[in-house]
């Protein structure tokens, strides 16, 4: 039986002159985005590619880019960070849910932090969410979740935060 997961959501969540500043270096054309050949199951031929860009990794940094969140973490109240990592997905002719997964296996806190509105949703459970650009949701990432492609933009990002 299908569980129900707990989420909050919160619109603006950054005011909007330190969402501009990120939202424009993110989709600028300097910042960094890096190939990966599958989004969650490397075994499946259907899957689709994407990019990322990891800002930090337990135990180190891994961009010159981590300070941009800086002010983030203070506002999410962050104690420990485990990984920030940022998900860019192309547009897609279809519609496709990716493969629930769970970030890692034990409770912990996480945020999903839409930088664009868009119509690729990510699925709690039974609870759907649509990416609204500066929208915030926390959830635990102990629970599976999955990401959608989007069909309404040229492209979909989110960063991902997991810490305590």
């Amino acid at each position: 039986m299908e569980s129900w997961i707990a989420i909050q959501i919160i619109d603006n969540f950054l005011d909007k002159n330190e969402f501009n500043n990120l939202n424009s270096i993110i989709t600028g054309d300097n910042f960094p985005w890096y190939y990966n050949d599958f989004i969650t199951d490397k075994n499946d031929i259907n899957d689709k590619l994407y990019f990322t860009h990891t800002f930090y990794r337990e135990p180190v940094i891994k961009s010159n880019w981590f300070n941009l969140w800086e002010t983030f973490l203070v506002k999410i109240k962050c104690k420990s960070i485990m990984r920030i990592k940022g998900n860019l997905y192309l547009s897609n002719n279809n519609k496709k849910i990716n493969k629930p997964h769970k970030d890692y296996e034990f409770k912990h806190k996480g945020c999903i932090y839409y930088i664009n509105s868009n119509n690729g949703a990510t699925y709690f459970g039974k609870k759907k969410v649509i990416p609204k650009a500066n929208r915030a949701v926390f959830f635990d990432p102990s629970e599976e979740h999955s990401s959608s492609l989007c069909t309404d933009q040229k492209r979909s990002i989110a960063i991902n935060f997991n810490y305590f």
